[in-house]
């Protein structure tokens, strides 16, 4: 069963748990955004980079139904105001 999780703010999505993402959709705010997803918390490897242009949206899914494995998923955001909702599980 998946699992949805919003955030607004640098932190890992599901604690330290392994996850499998299915998708993300980066929301900027009142100027351009990016989102980067590490592997292995904050100090680890940059799996995926999204970034949306003023008040506007990106998104990203899996090209696996099994999702993409991650052990301590990490989001990293750069902007005034995004918001990015993750689908795991």
């Amino acid at each position: 069963m998946s699992r949805l999780k919003e955030l607004s703010a640098t932190g890992n999505v599901a604690g330290t748990d392994t996850v499998h993402l299915h998708s993300v959709v980066l929301a900027a705010g009142s100027d351009a955004a990016t989102l980067i997803v590490k592997d292995g918390g904050s100090g680890g490897t940059t799996v995926l980079t999204l970034k949306a242009a003023t008040a506007t949206t990106t998104a990203w899914e899996a090209g696996d139904s099994d999702g993409a494995q991650l052990n301590t998923a990490h989001a990293t955001f750069t902007g005034t105001g995004p918001v990015a909702d993750f689908e795991y599980r």
